[in-house]
């Protein structure tokens, strides 16, 4: 994959997967601006009116090993960021990571966090991530279909959220 990939939806939308970059910060506070409450919620697992200058630096400061994360945009628009997915590996086993996807409601159902998934899930094998762990709210469907049918194994729920986990095999 290069830096850039262009990428047709099961819907036939085309979008483009990259990298974040350190300069996507203000895109990704424009992009979470209309999230609604509920998505907000789902994703931050708390009630975040806004994204804060400082969070912002903190999800576009990565280094592509530790902590990585791609972002999508539209054919159409290639400064609005629709997606992003990201991993970030404990420090206490490097073997394992956070996995977060983040869709802009307008984008939902399109297939878009599919293809997120899986390019994070390609970047986390190269680097050597074996396990991917995933926390997220039980109302939030979208998120359980996306996460069981890429194969998530070890779901319980722990203090009222879903945790689970994608093991990573070597060239899977």
């Amino acid at each position: 994959m290069g830096d850039e990939d262009a990428v047709r939806l099961r819907t036939g939308d085309a979008v483009r997967i990259r990298p974040v970059r350190r300069t996507d910060a203000t895109e990704l506070q424009r992009a979470f601006a209309p999230m609604s409450e509920e998505s907000q919620y789902q994703r931050f697992l708390t009630g975040t009116p806004r994204l804060t200058d400082s969070q912002a630096t903190y999800f576009t400061s990565v280094d592509h090993v530790h902590h990585e994360a791609f972002v999508a945009h539209s054919t159409e628009d290639a400064s609005y960021i629709i997606g992003v997915a990201r991993f970030i590996r404990y420090e206490t086993d490097p073997d394992e990571a956070e996995l977060a996807v983040t869709v802009a409601d307008s984008w939902h159902g399109r297939g878009l966090g599919t293809v997120l998934l899986r390019r994070l899930c390609e970047r986390a094998r190269e680097v050597g991530v074996r396990r991917l762990r995933a926390e997220m709210m039980p109302e939030n469907e979208a998120i359980l279909r996306l996460l069981r049918a890429a194969g998530m194994t070890d779901e319980t729920e722990e203090d009222g959220r879903v945790v689970g986990h994608l093991e990573l095999a070597p060239g899977d």
